[in-house]
């Protein structure tokens, strides 16, 4: 049965971490019990938010002495419940081998790989590089969602966001919306605010572009610029992009270097779940491209970025696309990972090498074991910080045949 709220506290002893980014510990009673806010080293006094017959869940109510990596929160709205980040109290230079724990156990947990070559990416400021808000709307006011709650956290400040959506975020005034996301280009200082439902009563400096949700289902277009891997690219509302270009540029270097060391140059490079273009547009080295989107908005946008470009751009699902050989598949799929329609259809192209671009743990760890299964090994996972303060992960994985 779960609990919102029992009384009796336990102390423990965290011994590692989760994918999740809770840290992990054993009840008296042997259980295992996940605990939001806590580190690696910590022994904590907590109390459970869930309590089950196998497992609980819990929260830090007091650190009665702190691991190595532990820090006071730098941000004041930690205390306020704000969910916008929730590794706040672990410190940034900590971040990145924590993440690189998480990608390693859920490759050998998950994927049943034994000791995978998992290394850390470049690393990215962690202040004022977020370039993509999704903020809930409260009276008017645009904030980040509570932890655990659907409730709104307004602040004063956010020193993850880049300057410009931070100013939104404090001064901004959103009528009767119930959420707002909010993007900018840093390299044309392009802002766009996508409101939802509507833009009614909306209140921004002049500069901003804003468009309504209904605006955008009736055909309303608008777009920002972002400039990434010496090009630019035509993001529209309705289109993905990752949330910080200098980060973006990372995941191209390492995607055209795994390219270039392994692929050979005279074959096909097929760019799955190719989105407005950024990998079929960067890393291609003079092969033959095929780009496969199923999102109209993101094909639109791949069509104009690249309209000079040797590129076949196909607006399919990957799992419907026909495949056709290819020396080197570069996927980015979304959250869920690619699942096993997707890996037959790359085991199909009989490419030599999968460069995959994932932003969750687990479902890396699942798409690895279904490649292992179509007849690749893993060569090296890249572990990039997307996402500082936050226990969100993006690996660049490079499988070979």
């Amino acid at each position: 049965m779960d609990t919102t709220s029992v009384a009796a506290t336990h102390d423990v002893d965290v011994v590692r971490i989760a994918g999740g980014g809770e840290g992990v510990a054993h009840l008296d009673d042997g259980r295992v019990v996940f605990v939001a806010g806590a580190v690696p080293g910590d022994r904590a006094r907590i109390e459970l938010t869930v309590d089950k017959r196998r497992f609980a869940k819990g929260r830090v109510v007091d650190v009665i002495d702190g691991g190595p990596a532990r820090i006071e929160p730098t941000c004041a709205h930690v205390a306020d419940g704000c969910g916008g980040c929730d590794w706040r109290h672990i410190a940034p230079n900590e971040q990145l081998p924590l993440k690189a724990v998480i990608v390693r156990d859920s490759l050998e947990r998950i994927g049943r790989l034994a000791a995978p070559n998992v290394v850390v990416g470049p690393v990215l400021s962690p202040t004022g590089g977020r370039t993509t808000v999704r903020a809930l709307v409260e009276n008017g006011r645009a904030g980040y969602r509570r932890r655990s709650s659907h409730d709104a956290v307004l602040v004063d400040g956010c020193d993850v966001a880049h300057p410009l959506i931070e100013e939104l975020l404090i001064d901004g005034r959103f009528g009767s919306a119930d959420e707002a996301t909010l993007r900018v280009g840093v390299a044309t200082g392009d802002r766009l605010a996508i409101v939802a439902p509507s833009a009614f009563d909306v209140s921004l400096p002049d500069d901003v572009i804003v468009v309504g949700a209904d605006q955008l289902a009736a055909g309303h277009g608008a777009f920002i610029t972002e400039e990434v891997g010496g090009r630019s690219w035509k993001i529209s509302a309705g289109s993905f992009f990752q949330t910080r270009p200098d980060g973006a540029g990372a995941l191209v270097d390492l995607v055209a270097a795994a390219v270039e060391e392994r692929a050979s140059v005279d074959g096909r490079l097929v760019d799955l779940y190719s989105g407005v273009g950024l990998f079929a547009g960067t890393v291609a080295g003079g092969r033959a491209v095929t780009a496969v989107e199923a999102n109209p908005s993101s094909v639109a946008d791949a069509q104009f970025n690249l309209a000079d470009d040797p590129v076949t751009i196909v607006e399919s699902k990957v799992e419907r696309w026909t495949p056709q050989p290819a020396s080197v598949v570069v996927a980015d799929p979304s959250r869920a990972g690619l699942g096993a329609d997707a890996v037959d259809v790359i085991a199909a192209t009989d490419a030599e090498t999968v460069v995959l671009i994932s932003c969750d743990s687990g479902s890396l760890g699942r798409d690895a074991a279904l490649l292992t299964g179509a007849g690749y090994r893993l060569d090296a996972a890249t572990v990039v910080d997307l996402f500082p303060q936050t226990s969100h992960v993006e690996v660049v994985s490079v499988f070979e045949r």
